[in-house]
């Protein structure tokens, strides 16, 4: 008679951040999802809405993360540790229910290694998130 194996589906979890946050970033979008009661950001990687054929960045926010987020979406804490400067690493941050700016799984590999900072126009208020490759370049979705 056969032995059944049971097999199980684990999470393996990574040692570093996908995507690395400036301070100011951190706490814009901690300010946002505090203002906005949700539970997360997205960044996804998806069509222009604005240009045919060109690809683009895109943040949302998340209201519910059961209906909108995908195992394969990988969470970056907002938290720091103690010392107020290191970022929470996800081996401490995997489950701990607060929230994170979560990363699709189309624009994961797009943006691996990169930093992710905001520029505010003190004139307008306008807040534009600025993403860059792990040499400090300027990324650009369609390269």
């Amino acid at each position: 008679k056969p032995r059944k194996s049971k097999t199980q589906k684990t999470k393996m979890i990574p040692r570093k951040a996908a995507l690395k946050m400036t301070p100011k970033a951190r706490n814009v979008f901690k300010k946002m999802i505090d203002i906005t009661n949700s539970q997360g950001i997205i960044l996804k990687y998806e069509n222009s809405s604005q240009h045919a054929l060109r690809m683009a960045f895109k943040f949302d926010l998340i209201k519910d993360l059961s209906k909108e987020l995908t195992p394969l979406d990988e969470g970056v804490s907002l938290e720091v540790l103690e010392d107020g400067i290191t970022p929470k690493p996800p081996d401490e941050s995997w489950n701990d229910n607060l929230p994170k700016l979560y990363i699709h799984h189309n624009a994961f590999m797009k943006v691996l290694g990169g930093t992710l900072d905001v520029d505010i126009d003190t004139g307008t208020g306008s807040m534009k998130p600025l993403l860059f490759d792990r040499n400090g370049h300027a990324m650009d979705p369609n390269a």
